[in-house]
């Protein structure tokens, strides 16, 4: 089984073909063949353009969001969270994937919503029924 959240699920749906048995998207992104993310995300070239770094030498970067973003409170979860978060390459969003091996394509796929966010990207399915959808309140 492969779990990818958020951008992950683009990565889970590339190496499916090495492996897996069932892809879980947790509130992520759906991979669509030759498409990006910014493809498949309306709006978030768009944020990813206000949040790349400035500094010289670090443009191809965009900040991790804080998280108070990812709407942490609790404190000490903050304190531990801060020094892990960092930096995505921008490129990381702007390049296509492309999906290849038939067995990827056919994996059970499961999607679980963390309803807080909506399922924009479930919504989109052309053929949702073939997936487990779940919600999480989150």
């Amino acid at each position: 089984m492969l779990v990818g959240h958020s951008y992950g699920g683009l990565v889970i749906g590339g190496v499916a073909k090495f492996l897996g048995e069932r892809l879980v998207y947790l509130d992520a992104y759906i991979p669509q063949d030759n498409k990006s993310a910014f493809d498949i995300i309306p709006g978030l070239e768009t944020i990813y353009k206000e949040r790349a770094l400035k500094e010289q030498g670090t443009e191809w970067l965009v900040a991790s969001y804080t998280p108070e973003e990812f709407g942490v409170t609790n404190p000490d979860d903050i304190k531990w969270m801060n020094p892990r978060l960092s930096p995505m390459p921008w490129h990381t969003h702007d390049q296509p994937l492309r999906i290849t091996n038939p067995k990827a394509k056919i994996l059970p796929k499961s999607y679980i919503c963390c309803t807080e966010f909506g399922n924009a990207q479930f919504k989109a399915l052309e053929s949702p029924a073939d997936w487990d959808y779940h919600e999480l309140r989150a």
